[in-house]
């Protein structure tokens, strides 16, 4: 991945600059950090520049078997935005049963530090929202990844909002609607996403993960606009960034689709 590969920020620097001294000063800045690239100039065009960490995200798999997808684009968005920093995953039981359960290995495969990971397992969507609420209240947090199952009815347009103030005091807030169906929330922006065969590695044999997202909703300030958008996305776990897949080898067959997070650490237990 090159420099040229990600959106040059020096210009929306330059308009922050400028506003120092008109109205809202210092606190105008601080109010609008610079986004969070991930990597692939084409997604951070169309989110103004990256991820914002001042709000919530929203991710949800395209189909049940893409759960797995959607958990490894959720893992590598939470390590783009929490960057050195500690970060939170709050899962509910039922996810774990049906998805898997977090693997140390494969979490580390994927580029993640497993110690910079705090996982905490709630019985149902209550607690999960309680634990991701008091999580994003901690600002020594880099990211927290709150992981529901389904469509709980705990899961309203309260709690959404609860967790949307929440984020915007300063901890970016990850939303991964396992086994839902989506609905209103508030969120600066919505991803589907899909599995998504990968091209072999010659070190690594079936490939990196990849990943089809679909960005069906973006609100951030400077965001390209227009219908949904979708891309084919390769993670590339020693850079901790996104890109184009790499072109197929003539002779090498792809990898096989499974889930873009087979390397994001998850196993079934049991």
């Amino acid at each position: 991945m090159t420099a040229a590969a990600i959106p040059d920020p020096l210009p929306d620097l330059r308009r922050r600059i400028a506003a120092i001294g008109s109205d809202g000063g210092l606190r105008a800045l601080a109010a609008a950090p610079l986004p969070v690239p991930l990597g692939h100039a084409g997604v951070d065009r169309a989110l103004g520049g990256g991820l914002l960490r001042t709000g919530l995200h929203e991710l949800q798999p395209a189909a049940p078997g893409d759960a797995g997808a959607a958990t490894g684009f959720a893992l590598a968005c939470a390590a783009r935005l929490a960057g050195p920093r500690p970060w939170l995953w709050v899962r509910q039981d039922e996810a774990g049963r049906e998805a898997g359960e977090p693997y140390g290995p494969g979490l580390a495969a994927l580029g993640l530090a497993p110690e910079a990971l705090t996982l905490v397992a709630a019985r149902d969507a209550t607690g999960v929202l309680r634990a991701a609420e008091e999580g994003l209240r901690c600002r020594g947090l880099g990211a927290v990844l709150a992981e529901p199952w389904g469509d709980p009815r705990a899961l309203d347009m309260t709690a959404l909002r609860r967790l949307v103030l929440a984020a915007e005091a300063g901890v970016p807030a990850l939303l991964l609607r396992s086994g839902g169906h989506g609905g209103p929330s508030g969120a600066l922006t919505r991803w589907t996403l899909a599995a998504a065969p990968g091209a072999p590695q010659p070190a690594r044999g079936i490939g990196l993960p990849a990943v089809v997202a679909t960005l069906s909703r973006c609100r951030q300030p400077g965001a390209g606009g227009g219908g949904p958008l979708s891309w084919t996305l390769e993670w590339n776990p020693d850079e901790r960034l996104f890109r184009e897949p790499a072109p197929a080898r003539p002779g090498a067959a792809a990898a096989g689709d499974r889930p873009a997070a087979a390397a994001a650490g998850l196993r079934h237990a049991g």
